[in-house]
């Protein structure tokens, strides 16, 4: 076994690793070969984790696993040995507590965060009792650990829990990822970026077969010139022994000058035509990668874009993309120009000399020694530029979109100094990235310029003693010659290639990276939506251990309007977030006439759900551009009825080119007012089955507010509406009302119920309208109270 592992790796072949389970991926050798000494049996073992503290808080490796007969705690510390024949010392796990729970004895687990570290805790009989502390980053695995317990102690299906785990480590070495990548950046670095840059040119593999063919002619025929304009001419034409009469030289001399002259015509030739080809080629390769890329963005989740700055994001799209589309213009072609160029006048030196070329060999070794060293120094330093050159166009993005802050707050001096911290970073980086250019290049020029200088002086001693012509020595030495430029652009070049590889790196990122939304094999498509919505104990956390949305249920018919309410940071919008699947939920369900929305088709579910949400966004373009953003196709007489319906046609036409008037980024030309009612107008042209309406009113004056709400009960005849909104007056129509606080369902029920209830909707109705009244709005409080009171 020994030597066949020994072949696997002078072959580089991974042995594949044995399936044992959950055993396997949990415990290391060492690990497990501790608690088999104890008599414990690990091979049922369902699921555990590693974790880093101990009860006390001490740190420690701390196993947390659990069978169908107990939970285990199994606390390790390291034990240094000197490895057997080896002058190294390695770390071995040493047991030093085992625990066993019985599982009979265990309600539930449950996890409790603090500001830096979390509380994994069992409960038995309605106390409490302390299984392990942990670092805040491992709550994720814990959490997971925590609902895989509970469901197999209640008898619920643990196994789709653990079927639905997702891999979030590196396949490649096995460390965890960061979110969104699927592979960490060591092991990035070893896939072949260069086969997938590759792919990019199947669609023209025959122009790339051509131009390569051309390169390689041009780059052959090119090797001739020194043997014709060099070696025949001092060897033959002009040796002192071999002088004919003067029309004989003259007519040699010419054919030796139109023989170089062909050779250079030929070569120029074939590069033009090659480099025509590859330039109207390359942008068309340069347009797949950035619609690749930004087709990928689209597929992506909501999710993703939260954990991404918005220049970090642009960068990947722009400058990685150009950064790939100039190697492979000016870099790739004479890399193979060059690569061929060395191999080519090698054999030729090799064939005149070989002694000399040995010399010329030692030099080749020593490069080829030197550029792994500094391709990894290159490589890390432009990705350090590039990531302060992304973070100083978040800075700039920020400071544009958030002008008017900047101003109101008078932080335009603070901005400034901002500005110029990031920038500093980015020119501390640059320099770094220059000044080992300018180091490296000059001395690689200076060893090339010290190897000619010996060669031709030992070149010399060879012509004098008879071993070597004349003409073979100048031949070598202009080949020599030859050999600076290449050898100079690859020693130079894998300084570019390192710059396009952290490029290709991050594009292949985003390329690669899994959407957290997406359709079943099979979805189901219904000929209709009619709008009955029912959320059935329905969780959520965007955060391990912190849920938002906590058990909660809710139903609405088709047709009628929801309204719901609550503090601010109560789960409103995350409601509506759902319900559109922008998100998935994490336990329960929401069903849409009566089927999940993860069953049903992602398209026709959000073509249906039209949402004016609370955060405004309008696109460059014209107002009727952003109305019609929902429905391409629709007509003009369709824009403005539905600009009406939203009370935004008078303002629209008081503009001074009405409709086809230009809005900025995100409506900045427009009042929050005015973009709001074009929200609402963009919406009611997308025609839903289902309308969620998120804080829709909020940036309204009361006139314009009570005119949308007249919109609203025209546009809710015949479609569900989902109301959020903290103003409660504007809920009044509503069929049904929600009260949510703290992600659970206080109060449901009609308007005049909860009235009547005088729970929490009273409460907040009530402080609502005092707060009113105190500024100079009288409400109808008072004469609610006197209709409750009849009521009753």
């Amino acid at each position: 076994m020994k030597i066949a592992d020994r072949v696997l790796k002078k072959l580089k072949i991974k042995r594949p690793r044995p399936v044992e389970g959950e055993t396997a991926k949990l415990f290391p050798p060492d690990v497990k070969k501790e608690l088999l000494s104890e008599g414990l049996d690990i091979s049922h073992v369902i699921l555990g984790v590693k974790s880093d503290m101990n009860s006390d808080g001490e740190f420690c490796e701390n196993y947390v696993f659990f069978d169908s007969v107990g939970l285990y705690i199994a606390q390790f510390s390291e034990k240094v040995k000197p490895k057997k024949c080896k002058k190294r010392l390695a770390a071995q796990a040493q047991l030093l507590r085992l625990e066993t729970i019985p599982v009979s004895e265990i309600d539930s687990l449950k996890t409790e965060r603090y500001l830096s570290t979390g509380h994994l805790i069992y409960t038995f009989n309605g106390e409490d009792y302390s299984i392990s502390l942990f670092s805040l980053g491992l709550i994720g695995r814990l959490e997971e650990l925590v609902k895989t317990f509970n469901a197999f102690k209640q008898g619920g299906d643990y196994q789709a829990i653990l079927e639905q785990r997702e891999e979030k480590t590196c396949p490649g070495c096995g460390k965890p990822l960061k979110q969104g990548k699927t592979l960490c950046r060591k092991c990035g670095s070893k896939t072949s970026i260069a086969k997938r840059l590759l792919t990019f040119f199947r669609p023209h593999y025959l122009k790339m077969i051509f131009i390569i063919f051309s390169m390689l002619l041009s780059t052959a025929i090119s090797l001739l010139t020194p043997q014709v304009g060099t070696r025949k001419l001092f060897n033959e034409v002009l040796n002192t022994d071999n002088l004919s009469d003067y029309e004989t030289l003259l007519a040699s001399l010419v054919s030796v000058v139109l023989t170089v002259i062909a050779i250079k015509l030929i070569t120029q030739a074939f590069s033009l035509f090659y480099q025509y080809i590859l330039a109207g080629m390359l942008p068309w390769v340069i347009y797949d990668i950035k619609v690749r890329v930004f087709s990928a963005m689209q597929r992506l989740s909501v999710g993703f874009f939260t954990h991404k700055q918005t220049g970090s994001l642009m960068e990947r799209v722009t400058r990685d993309s150009n950064n790939i589309y100039w190697f492979l213009i000016d870099g790739f072609p004479y890399l193979i120009v060059s690569a061929v160029t060395v191999i080519g006048v090698l054999i030729i030196m090799f064939i005149t000399s070989a002694r000399l070329t040995l010399a010329v060999l030692a030099f080749a070794v020593i490069t080829a020694i030197v550029y792994p060293v500094f391709s990894r120094v290159f490589r890390s330093l432009h990705h350090r530029v590039w990531v302060r050159n992304a973070a100083l166009s978040s800075k700039v993005s920020d400071n544009i979109n958030g002008h008017r802050i900047i101003k109101a707050f008078s932080k335009e001096n603070d901005e400034l100094n901002d500005f110029s911290l990031y920038s500093r970073k980015l020119m501390d980086s640059e320099i770094n990235y220059s000044n080992a250019e300018t180091t490296v290049f000059p001395l690689l020029s200076m060893l090339v310029f010290w190897l000619a200088a010996m060669v031709l002086g030992y070149g010399g001693i060879l012509v004098v003693r008879g071993r070597l012509g004349l003409g073979d020595l100048l031949a070598f030495v202009v080949y020599m010659q030859m050999l600076e430029s290449p050898i100079e652009f690859i020693s130079w070049v894998f300084n570019w290639w390192a710059r396009c590889a952290d490029s290709a790196q991050r594009i292949f990122e985003i390329i690669d990276s899994k959407p957290d939304i997406v359709d079943k094999e099979n979805p189901v498509i219904l000929t209709q939506i009619r709008g009955d919505i029912d959320i059935n104990e329905l969780s959520f956390e965007y955060e391990p251990a912190r849920p938002i949305i906590k058990k909660l249920n809710l139903s609405v018919k088709a047709g009628q309007m929801l309204g719901i309410v609550g503090k601010t940071g109560a789960g409103k919008t995350t409601i509506s977030n759902l319900i559109a699947r922008l998100y998935d939920v994490k336990e329960g369900s929401i069903k849409i006439d009566g089927i999940d929305v993860k069953e049903l088709s992602l398209n026709q579910l959000r073509t249906n759900i039209g949402i004016v949400s609370q955060e405004i966004y309008l696109f460059i373009g014209t107002i009727a551009d952003n109305i019609r953003y929902a429905n391409p196709e629709a007509s003009y007489e369709d824009i403005i009825s539905a600009a009406k319906a939203a009370h935004a046609h008078d303002f629209i036409m008081k503009l001074p080119d009405g409709y086809e008037t230009k809005v900025g980024s995100g409506g900045q030309d427009l009042s929050g007012g005015e973009r709001q009612r074009i929200s609402i107008a963009r919406t009611i042209i997308q025609n839903p089955k289902i309308l969620i309406l998120d804080e829709a009113t909020a940036a309204m004056d009361t006139e314009t507010e009570q005119k949308i709400q007249n919109s609203i009960s025209q546009l809710k005849t015949g479609r569900t509406t989902v109301a959020i909104a903290h103003r409660l007056s504007t809920l009044r129509d509503a069929d049904v009302l929600a009260v949510i606080d703290n992600g659970t369902l206080v109060e449901y029920g009609t308007y005049r119920e909860l009235m009547n209830k005088k729970g929490e909707y009273y409460k907040l109705y009530k402080l609502q309208s005092e707060a009113l009244k105190f500024i100079g709005i009288e409400t109808d409080i008072t004469n609610e109270d006197k209709v409750s009171r009849e009521g009753n």
